[in-house]
């Protein structure tokens, strides 16, 4: 699945909690994933707030990154020793770690939606202004929101540098 169907995939559950629906539509999802009688149970708690589930959320992007890692660790094995060659390795670690990985986008939205059911809670329990679900949430998306403007500010940097030749 690209990431395009894992932002399609936010932004339909982002949809569905916005709309005046949003507690029925969650409730839905949340039975539909946990089962019955675990939704039940989780709304019957006495616990409130989403802590649980934002380090849950946080440990399965951190599992992605890890991913990466390993691939990374995997195809440039020992570093160089000279200056050029750990330039070389550095691009290679770098190129290494945007390969693809199946089951990632499995990942990030499962991040996703547990940020999502912990917004829930937080809303329910009337506790939001301390949703660390909805704080992870909005900082994930103005990290992505930051780095596409800095992709696009600095498009046409490539061709405007100096190259020193006249």
């Amino acid at each position: 699945m690209p990431s395009n169907a894992v932002d399609e995939a936010v932004r339909r559950i982002a949809a569905n909690v916005t709309t005046e629906g949003w507690q029925a539509t969650l409730a839905k999802e949340g039975s539909d994933l946990l089962g019955r009688s675990l939704w039940a149970e989780v709304q019957a708690s006495k616990r409130r707030g989403c802590d649980p589930l934002a380090a849950a959320a946080r440990r399965l992007l951190e599992a992605k990154e890890q991913a990466h890692e390993l691939v990374a660790d995997a195809l440039v094995g020992k570093p160089a020793a000279d200056r050029a060659g750990a330039c070389l390795v550095e691009i290679l670690r770098n190129y290494a770690k945007k390969i693809p990985i199946p089951g990632e986008e499995v990942l990030a939205m499962s991040a996703q939606a547990l940020r999502i059911m912990g917004i829930y809670f937080c809303t329910a329990a009337g506790i939001l202004n301390q949703c660390k679900c909805l704080e992870d949430l909005a900082e994930s998306v103005a990290k992505a929101q930051l780095e596409e403007v800095l992709k696009v500010g600095l498009g046409g940097w490539a061709d405007k540098v100096p190259t020193g030749r006249m």
